[in-house]
């Protein structure tokens, strides 16, 4: 019996650690967090900002608005035409959620983009 509680303790503890992975936008939160802190320059609590800013936008963008928003970070055009053109998206619902997204964060970060 205790081999048996043991066996679920070890397999839930499995699921948790799984369910718990790591963040998928990690690596383009580092980057919008380096954009944010280019633009507000030597601003006192401008780690702070950049941090708002970044958990806004992550928060208010679905997969596919958050991987057009980077192409935009990125400044990748040629990048962006060519993943619109492989996936069928909205473009203008899109182009809303990110300008919504946006003024979100400068309302909730009190910050001009």
């Amino acid at each position: 019996m205790a081999k048996l509680k043991t066996l679920i303790l070890l397999v839930l503890a499995g699921f948790i650690l799984v369910g718990c992975g790591s963040d998928p936008r990690a690596d383009d939160k580092a980057v919008l967090t380096e954009k944010v802190l280019e633009l507000q320059g030597d601003a006192e609590n401008a780690a702070d900002v950049a941090e708002c800013v970044v958990g806004v936008m992550d928060e208010n963008l679905d997969d596919d608005a958050w991987t057009a928003f980077m192409f935009v970070v990125n400044e990748d055009e040629a990048g962006a035409e060519k993943w619109l053109e492989e996936n069928e998206v909205d473009e203008d619902a899109i182009e809303a959620a990110v300008e919504s997204a946006a003024d979100k964060a400068e309302a909730d970060c009190e910050v001009d983009l």
